[in-house]
Formats: structure tokens, C-alpha cells, sequence
């Protein structure tokens, strides 16, 4: 089980996220914060497997207090969960050591396997974040793809499963693996690693 601290100066959506969270399966909230100098402290006392931060607070901000986190020497990893994205916030982001950045407007799934992937100790950023810096996953489609395809070609690339995929983008299992099977004919591929490949080669993920 994940144990998680999560942080948000709002105390209703906090709360939702705590609830969503422990009702997961996966993870256990320990502690809750409204504010990242409190994030900072709690951190220090109960050393949590993963952090969920917001970015905008009324004394430290996300990236400050991840700073703070990073610096005491505490083997915790830390998604930021902001409404905010661009290129700049990223690399803000990374220069701490953040392992992860999603936005609120994610899905709960894409939360579910960010915090999955970053206790593996991996990175994970959602596409929808990226998408000033990279906006390649609604651009006009490689080769002979449709966009829905490069979208889901993306998606699959970076490790989600037809599940997760399905529940992002509101449409069912069956159609997502239909799609994917398209797309592995379409293209003559045979296995997912020829897939991110691709993903990589024609500019849909980043390497």
C-alpha cells in the first residue's frame, strides 16, 4: 500500500482527493496539508512514499516547498497536481527533482498510475500537461493515422492500459483495442516496443 500525503490550500477538492485516494486500493492517505510550509514539516515527521501537491499556495509554492522536501534529504516522490501548464513550470519542476505533474483535470487513472509509476521510482508527466511543450497528441497525425489514433498511439505508448485509456478520453474498452489494432495493421507493427518506437520516431512521445 501507498502511502501518501496530499496537499491543496482548497479544502473541498483536497478532500475529494483524499477520499478518491483511500478509496483506491492501491494507496493510504497519512496526512493532509493546506499549505506547503505544513507540507514541508509533515513531510519531515512521517516520510510518505508519495507527495500530491498543488502548485499555488498562500505561503510556499509546490515547487518551493518540493525544493525544501528535496533538500532535507527525505526519499519521498512528489506529483504536482496544478491547473497550470507550460514548458517553463515543467522544467521549474524537474530542476527540483519532481517526479511527477499532472493537471486537475486529469482522470483519476492518470493520478492512479502516476503514483504507480514514480514509487517505482520513474517519471511520469500527463500528456495534457505537456501540452504547450508539446502538443503533438492533437497536431495533424503522422503518416496515415487519424487523430483519435495518434491520440490513443500516444496513450499506449506511454504505458497506460486500455482501461485507463478508455476512461480518458470517454469511450469504451472495445473501441480503444479496436483502434489499437488498426493502428499495429495500419502500420505493420508487431508488438508494443515497435509501437513506442514509432511513437518516438515520428515525434508522439518523447523519447
Amino acid at each position: 500500500m501507498i502511502r501518501v500525503m496530499v496537499v491543496d490550500d482548497h479544502t473541498i477538492f483536497r478532500q475529494g482527493i483524499v477520499s478518491l485516494l483511500n478509496s483506491s486500493g492501491i494507496c493510504e492517505v497519512v496526512a493532509e496539508a493546506g499549505c506547503g510550509i505544513a507540507a514541508v514539516e509533515l513531510a519531515k515527521d512521517l516520510r510518505p512514499d508519495i507527495i500530491v501537491m498543488d502548485v499555488t499556495m498562500p505561503d510556499i509554492d509546490g515547487i518551493e516547498a518540493a525544493r525544501r522536501i528535496k533538500a532535507a534529504g527525505i526519499e519521498t516522490g512528489i506529483i504536482l497536481l496544478t491547473m497550470h501548464r507550460g514548458a517553463g513550470l515543467l522544467e521549474m519542476a524537474r530542476d527540483v527533482g519532481i517526479q511527477g505533474y499532472l493537471l486537475k483535470d486529469d482522470a483519476l487513472s492518470d493520478l492512479l498510475y502516476a503514483m504507480k509509476a514514480v514509487s517505482r521510482g520513474e517519471k511520469f508527466t500527463s500528456i495534457s500537461a505537456k501540452s504547450d511543450s508539446y502538443p503533438r497528441a492533437v497536431a495533424p497525425p503522422p503518416s496515415s493515422l487519424t487523430r483519435r489514433e495518434t491520440e490513443i498511439v500516444a496513450l499506449v505508448a506511454r504505458g497506460m492500459s486500455s482501461r485507463e485509456i478508455a476512461e480518458k478520453l470517454f469511450i469504451s474498452v472495445k473501441t480503444v483495442e479496436t483502434h489499437r489494432s488498426n493502428v499495429m495493421e495500419k502500420l505493420g507493427l508487431k508488438n508494443l516496443p515497435e509501437l513506442v518506437r514509432y511513437a518516438v520516431r515520428n515525434g508522439i512521445i518523447d523519447p
